[in-house]
């Protein structure tokens, strides 16, 4: 009996600390104040399994892939132009938008231009897919829903296989106003 007795005690342990340590049910309500509101991403045109890239959600916080069966489309996307091999940001969807804001020479004056940039001054001038991405570019997103975003390339690169990857420091502003919050 000590033996079952001991068993049982050492499943229900198991049991319990498999619940205890389980992720939390996560949401996929844009409105949830808990997604951040800034940070640093790479997204990528790798294929992989039954997707074609993999983008950024701002109103989640989320790398997602593309096409998925639930039908929610990434606000930034990277592809490269058949005819002049270089990357470009483009909307799956045609929701989303692009407005070059400012393209500095090196890192310190682009970290300067965007963390200085407090709001978008107007909403005309928005283009997708918008070309010639290079790094130190800060950008303007208009994502879904009408809110906004900014965001500064620190790198991009196309391997010999045509992969582009876009690596940015963002901040999205999920009340749709054109001022961004502080990261």
């Amino acid at each position: 009996m000590p033996g079952r007795t001991r068993n049982a005690y050492l499943l229900l342990t198991a049991v319990y600390l498999l619940l205890s340590c389980a992720k939390p049910v996560e949401t996929d309500d844009p409105d949830d104040p808990a997604y951040p509101t800034s940070g640093t991403v790479t997204v990528d045109n790798k294929a992989v399994a039954n997707y074609d890239g993999s983008g950024f959600l701002f109103s989640t916080a989320r790398v997602i892939f593309y096409p998925n069966s639930s039908q929610v489309y990434p606000d930034v996307s990277v592809k490269i132009s058949s005819s002049t091999g270089m990357p470009y940001f483009w909307s799956i969807d045609h929701n989303s938008a692009f407005k070059l804001l400012n393209s500095a020479l090196d890192s310190a004056s682009a970290y300067a231009f965007f963390d200085s940039l407090a709001a978008i001054s107007d909403t005309a001038g928005f283009v997708s897919p918008i070309f010639d991405l290079s790094a130190y570019q800060t950008i303007a997103v208009r994502a879904h829903q009408n809110k906004y975003a900014k965001i500064l390339i620190t790198k991009i690169t196309v391997d010999s296989s045509s992969i582009a990857e876009a690596t940015f420091k963002w901040v999205y502003q999920p009340d749709g106003s054109l001022v961004f919050p502080a990261p």
